[in-house]
């Protein structure tokens, strides 16, 4: 992405599931996500130098979307977002050979993060971001990382699970139509790739046995998506947000004539995943990115 991508830095294979599996941990992805090993990957792409832009060129490039969008048979706010700043907070840096001022900057980013948090939650109040009509000047605009039922954020949380739990079914059966509708970008083609790579002699059945603890939105960003008039006036913030998955999770294969092959006890799976949203659209969230936790985050500022 012309922002900077979360690649995938485990190598898997999804093989015939032998019996060594006591080394199968995060992430359990499809049920066969296999031979996990502690990576640490380089994000591809370097930081783009941007531009100093007028007042009066953002205003023209908005007017121009306008008048396209008046113009095109397709919608054109449904092109590609861009990967926002989202962050794993953490008050400590994730570098090996940390030094006291790699903590102070990852304290810093976790501040800013926090703020930046705060900011969105508002602005999404402001656009029809939430089921409900919000005030955007509410105590609960800092409460996007709450785990309360009463939150703000617990439709979204509630609504990030439903989609991680549907896509990893889809995967273990191979529901190609599901994962498309899912998850996008390099997520979809790596969600794809697992799928296609089973073994076709047998049939493969994901458990997912309950959470370790509550999904979390760590970081949530929200901009400008649609500059026109949105259908049924709804919300035109295209929304993402950085979710921690703490779950249980199981995997069994069968043969094609229903024979058991292979059970797995529950494992933990520990997973950071970016899903998005285009509010206006009547579309579940959809898994964009994966971060890792033992990597700096590398992202693209609004």
């Amino acid at each position: 992405m012309s922002s900077l991508v979360s690649h995938r830095c485990s190598s898997f294979a999804l093989r015939s599931l032998p019996a060594r599996s006591s080394s199968l941990q995060r992430p359990l992805l499809s049920g066969l996500l296999l031979n996990q090993r502690r990576c640490y990957a380089l994000r591809i792409g370097k930081r783009q130098q941007k531009k100093d832009r007028t007042e009066e060129e953002n205003v023209h490039d908005i007017e121009t979307m306008k008048y396209m969008a008046s113009r095109l048979p397709a919608d054109i706010y449904g092109s590609y977002a861009k990967l926002l700043d989202l962050h794993i907070p953490s008050l400590k840096s994730p570098k090996e050979d940390a030094k006291i001022s790699d903590h102070i900057y990852a304290t810093l980013k976790t501040m800013r993060n926090w703020f930046r948090n705060a900011q969105s939650m508002a602005q999404m109040a402001s656009y029809k971001g939430f089921i409900e009509r919000k005030r955007p000047w509410n105590p609960q605009i800092f409460c996007a990382q709450s785990t309360r039922d009463s939150a703000w954020i617990a439709p979204i949380r509630q609504a990030a699970l439903d989609t991680y739990v549907k896509l990893n079914e889809a995967v273990a059966n191979r529901d190609e139509k599901t994962i498309k509708r899912l998850a996008v970008d390099e997520m979809e083609k790596d969600y794809l790739r697992l799928a296609r790579s089973q073994d076709p002699s047998r049939v493969y059945v994901w458990k997912f046995h309950g959470e370790r603890s509550p999904c979390r939105v760590l970081s949530i960003r929200s901009r400008h998506g649609h500059f026109g008039t949105t259908p049924n006036k709804l919300s035109p913030l295209v929304v993402q947000v950085l979710v921690k998955f703490d779950t249980l999770q199981s995997v069994e294969g069968y043969s094609k004539k229903g024979t058991l092959l292979y059970k797995q006890d529950p494992k933990p799976v520990v997973e950071y995943l970016v899903l998005q949203k285009r509010m206006w659209y009547d579309t579940p969230w959809v898994v964009r990115n994966r971060f890792y936790k033992e990597l700096d985050s590398t992202f693209e500022d609004v």
